[in-house]
C-alpha cells in the first residue's frame, strides 16, 4: 500500500536543531515552535523552506448506530452541515477562508447527496452510510480498505505545491465510532474514553457507553487487526482520514491532527504504519475525555487548550499561523555574532 517509506531524515533534524540553538535565545527557550522547525526539517529537508500552499480536507459520513438513539442531531445534519462547510457559513469554511487555507469536503459516505455541486465537493462515496454496529459490522473490510485508499489518494491528488495538509471530518454519531476504536485498542476505562459528543443527556450517554462495550466485545474488536475494528466498529470518515495519514507518510507531507476523532484516525493509522508518527502533529487538547488516552497512545502531546470539541478541523487550522512563525524563526532569527555586527 504505501511502498517504499523512509522517516525522518536525521542529518536535516540535527542540522535545524544546531541552527536553532545558534539563534540568540537561550536554547530551547521557543519551545513548540523550535520542535516543528525541526519536525519540518526532518520531512522536508534542511534548510526548511516556507509554507507554499495549506489544505484541509473534511471527510463527511453517516453512521448507522445513531438508530440506538446516542446522538443528540438528527441524521440529516451530516448532509445539511456539510454543505454549510462547502458555502463558507459553518466555522471550518469561515475559518479555512480566513487562514487563507484551501479548503475541500470528501462526501465518502453520506446518507444522503449533497444536491449542488461544488468545485471544492468530492464525490467519492463508498456506501450511504455504514450500518449500525451494534447490530451488524459497520461494513465489510474491503469497503473500509476502499475508504483507506480513498484518503491516501486524496492526499496523492492534492500534494502538488501543498506543503502542510490538516483533515477533519462530519458525521452524527462519530464520537461514537471514534470511541469504539480507541476502546477496541486498549480496552481502558470507558468513563475515561467515552464522552457527550454533541451534548448527550446522562441516560444517553449511559447507553452509548454500553452500546460500545456490548459491541466491541460481541465481535471481540480486541483482537483485530486495525482494518478490521475500523470495518466493524468504525465509520469511513475515521478510515478515510487514516488514508490521509498513510498518505502524508508516503508522500512525505506533514498532517496536522485535530481533536479526538481525527486523533483516533491518527491512532489506526498508527498501528497499520508506525512511522506516521513521525509525519503528523497534534495540535488541540479536545474537551472529550478520551483525547488524553489516544494521545498517550500515540505518544504526543498537544499544546493548545481551546475548550474545543467542534470537530470540522477546527482546532487543527488555527496552528498554521504558528508554522509559519516557526520556520521565520529558524530563517530568519539571526545569531549572537550576527546581532553584535549589525547593532555594535
Amino acid at each position: 500500500m504505501l511502498g517504499n517509506i523512509s522517516g525522518l531524515d536525521e542529518k536535516s533534524v540535527q542540522e535545524a536543531q544546531d541552527e536553532l540553538n545558534r539563534k540568540m535565545k537561550p536554547q530551547g527557550s521557543l519551545g513548540i515552535l523550535e520542535k516543528i522547525a525541526i519536525q519540518m526539517a526532518g520531512i522536508y529537508g534542511f534548510p526548511v523552506k516556507g509554507v507554499e500552499k495549506k489544505c484541509h480536507i473534511v471527510a463527511s459520513a453517516d453512521n448507522g448506530v445513531i438508530e440506538e438513539g446516542i446522538s443528540s442531531c438528527p441524521l440529516e445534519y451530516t448532509q445539511i452541515v456539510s454543505e454549510a462547510m462547502l458555502n463558507r457559513i459553518a466555522a471550518i469554511g469561515l475559518l479555512t477562508k480566513r487562514l487563507g487555507v484551501e479548503f475541500n469536503l470528501v462526501d465518502i459516505g453520506i446518507a444522503g447527496d449533497i444536491p449542488r455541486e461544488y468545485p471544492n465537493l468530492y464525490r467519492l462515496k463508498v456506501k450511504k452510510g455504514t450500518k449500525n454496529f451494534y447490530r451488524e459490522p459497520a461494513m465489510t473490510r474491503e469497503e473500509c480498505l476502499k475508504a483507506i485508499q480513498t484518503g491516501m489518494d486524496m492526499i496523492k491528488d492534492k500534494k502538488e505545491g501543498v506543503t502542510v495538509f490538516s483533515n477533519g471530518e462530519m458525521g452524527i454519531g462519530n464520537t461514537s465510532t471514534s470511541s469504539a476504536v480507541l476502546y477496541s485498542f486498549t480496552r481502558g476505562d470507558i468513563d475515561s474514553i467515552v464522552g457527550r459528543g454533541g451534548g448527550l443527556s446522562d441516560s444517553a450517554l449511559v447507553k452509548k457507553k454500553k452500546i460500545i462495550i456490548e459491541s466491541c466485545e460481541k465481535y471481540n474488536t480486541f483482537e483485530m487487526d486495525p482494518v478490521d475494528v475500523l470495518a466493524h466498529v468504525g465509520g469511513l470518515d475515521i478510515a478515510c482520514m487514516v488514508g490521509m495519514y498513510l498518505g502524508c507518510v508516503k508522500y512525505r507531507k506533514l498532517m496536522l491532527v485535530d481533536g479526538f476523532i481525527s486523533a483516533v484516525g491518527a491512532l489506526a493509522a498508527c498501528r497499520i504504519e508506525p512511522l506516521v508518527k513521525e509525519f503528523i502533529l497534534p495540535t488541540h487538547m479536545s474537551e472529550e475525555p478520551g483525547m488524553k488516552i489516544v494521545l498517550n497512545e500515540i505518544g504526543k502531546k498537544a499544546f493548545l487548550n481551546m475548550e474545543m470539541r467542534l470537530g470540522e478541523g477546527t482546532g487543527a487550522v488555527l496552528t498554521y499561523p504558528m508554522i509559519d512563525c516557526a520556520l521565520d524563526v529558524i530563517n530568519g532569527m539571526k545569531t549572537p555574532v550576527e546581532v553584535y555586527k549589525l547593532f555594535s
